[in-house]
């Protein structure tokens, strides 16, 4: 059959939510240039056929015919990336504050616009996030998937006042998802009661002692559940979390608390140049080659602290050091993904433009943290982060290459969710029904 041209607008005006078009039930991409972990170097003239919202086939534009029912987006001269994956976000701390619907969604909106098409949420009101994530799952609103954890802590930190705003209708420290656990906690039922959230995770944090990480992340494993940590928990080192068998440590600033426990007062106290926090900053190369063996993956959120350094000159060895034990731990060969954190305003191509001007990853390799990487974070590498037949069909197209720019990544032409578009840039794309 003759091939039909339908010229189709797909207008970003005003931020419209393509993905409540139908969804094509086989859909062609031809012609583009594939860049995944799998592919350091554009692999070009490509041909990705996606059924049902997930890749049927990858192959070379032109050899092979392309079934009569396939709808085809022709996209030559594009460049192809798994959708990216934002391993730190907090998107229900205060869900009747700042985090309210209207502010969430619109964030949500703005990030899935960007390219990314998956997140993960590191603690907040599960209640908020579990109709957050079905509503993302069924397209019912413009967002990234959404998966979450649930907190565990030790009692003294449900004094803090964001444990309050994530469960107000709740007991604080007794809720499913946010539990003070101590030596006595049932921990059986307190892991059975994180997973009954609908959590993908726990994350442990502030004041738990490296025996009782053991014991949670043994029961964890037992249930079949993830366990993330902060990378520091006061009673507990870096290195007592990789070792107990966590999947991944957050914030790389925190690194340092293996080999120093307190923080030098005038790191907090003078300006210093880069010679200056070049020697201070600890070699961690032993901790490194534990990460490796461990398979443990470092969320580093450098972006959320370059921005507080910008305005807490007394936070700035934060960064200082911590974009440096970031390329001490990617020069070591760990695994590294690509989170934000509570930045509500950048998204994952801001951390992965970091990753590359101030931490020295190459291009692809910031790539990879921001989708492979940051896919096995989660515990979802099965379905996300490459561009694999079987997997889902989340993709960014970008105009321009990032391999010889990393800047690109911010060259948006499409984002396709699910196998349906739900991001175009620009005035139109020509699309053909056999």
């Amino acid at each position: 059959m003759k091939n039909a041209c339908i010229l189709c607008y797909l207008m970003l005006l005003t931020g419209l939510h393509v993905a409540g078009q139908k969804k094509p039930g086989l859909l062609a991409l031809t012609d583009v240039s594939i860049i995944d972990a799998n592919h350091r170097q554009a692999l070009g003239h490509q041909t990705v056929l996606i059924r049902n919202g997930r890749i049927r086939s990858i192959f070379t534009t032109g050899s092979e015919n392309l079934p009569d029912s396939a709808t085809i987006i022709s996209i030559k001269g594009k460049f192809l990336l798994p959708g990216l994956i934002d391993s730190h976000v907090h998107l229900a701390t205060d869900p009747s504050g700042v985090d309210n619907r209207a502010h969430t969604t619109g964030v949500l909106k703005r990030m899935l616009q960007s390219g990314v098409t998956t997140v993960r949420d590191m603690a907040g009101d599960a209640r908020v996030l579990a109709g957050l994530s079905r509503e993302a799952e069924l397209d019912e609103i413009p967002s990234p998937d959404i998966f979450y954890s649930a907190l565990m802590a030790g009692p003294g930190f449900f004094s803090d006042p964001r444990t309050a705003t994530s469960t107000q209708g709740g007991v604080n420290g007794d809720m499913p998802y946010m539990q003070a656990v101590s030596d006595t906690t049932d921990l059986v039922r307190s892991v059975a009661r994180a997973k009954g959230s609908g959590a993908s995770g726990i994350k442990l944090y502030a004041d738990l002692s490296a025996p009782l990480v053991a014991q949670i992340v043994a029961e964890a494993r037992r249930q079949h559940l993830n366990v993330w940590g902060h990378a520091w928990l006061q009673q507990a080192r870096p290195s007592d979390l990789v070792n107990a068998g966590v999947g991944s440590i957050s914030h790389a600033p925190l690194l340092v608390r293996e080999v120093i426990p307190e923080i030098p007062a005038n790191w907090k106290t003078h300006a210093h140049d880069a010679g200056f926090w070049d020697k201070a900053t600890p070699d961690l190369s032993p901790f490194f080659r534990l990460m490796v063996a461990r398979d443990c993956i470092l969320d580093a959120t450098l972006l959320t602290y370059k921005k507080w350094a910008e305005s807490d000159t007394a936070a700035r060895w934060d960064y200082e050091v911590g974009k440096r034990i970031t390329a001490q731990a990617y020069r070591a060969g760990v695994r590294i993904c690509a989170g934000t954190d509570d930045d509500q305003e950048q998204f994952v191509p801001s951390e992965m433009r970091l990753l590359v001007t101030d931490a020295g990853f190459l291009p692809i390799d910031a790539i990879t943290a921001a989708t492979r990487n940051s896919a096995m974070a989660l515990g979802i590498e099965k379905d996300r982060g490459t561009i694999e037949a079987g997997k889902v069909a989340d993709f960014l197209i970008l105009d321009q290459d990032p391999l010889s720019n990393i800047a690109n990544i911010g060259s948006v032409f499409m984002v396709l969710k699910n196998g349906r578009v739900v991001q175009k840039k620009g005035a139109s794309v020509t699309i053909y029904v056999k």
